[in-house]
């Protein structure tokens, strides 16, 4: 095949337009390979750390709130507990407040312990 460009005559065979890149059946595939591998490093360097960082926020505020309920409950549980107990040897009423009284005692040792084991300031750092 000759090609006429301003004034000039060239033959241009097929082979020729097979070498050009645009012709290249297999450009499209190639072009959504580089641009997929770039969408993958964009994503692995930017979305997936503060994806990891919400996760870990949303999963850890989800265990706080159940270990709280978990701490309700059981406090709710040691109470009743305490009630049905004390039941056996006194009447209603006196084992209510008896069993109050009871963890009460209970909960105030445990503070006095923790309190006792507090890292103190010392007056040096004053």
């Amino acid at each position: 095949m000759t090609v006429c460009v301003r004034g000039e005559s060239t033959s241009v065979s097929l082979s020729d337009v097979a070498d050009n890149p645009l012709s290249d059946p297999e450009l499209p595939r190639k072009v959504m390979d580089v641009v997929d591998r770039a969408v993958d490093v964009v994503r692995k360097r930017t979305t997936l750390p503060v994806i990891t960082i919400i996760r870990g926020l949303v999963f850890g505020t989800i265990v706080v709130v159940v270990g709280l309920a978990l701490v309700v409950v059981t406090l709710i549980a040691l109470a009743r507990g305490a009630h049905e107990l004390l039941d056996i040897w006194l009447d209603r009423a006196t084992a209510v407040w008896v069993s109050y009284l009871v963890l009460g005692l209970a909960f105030v040792a445990l503070g006095g312990v923790l309190m006792r084991k507090r890292r103190s300031v010392s007056p040096d750092t004053h």
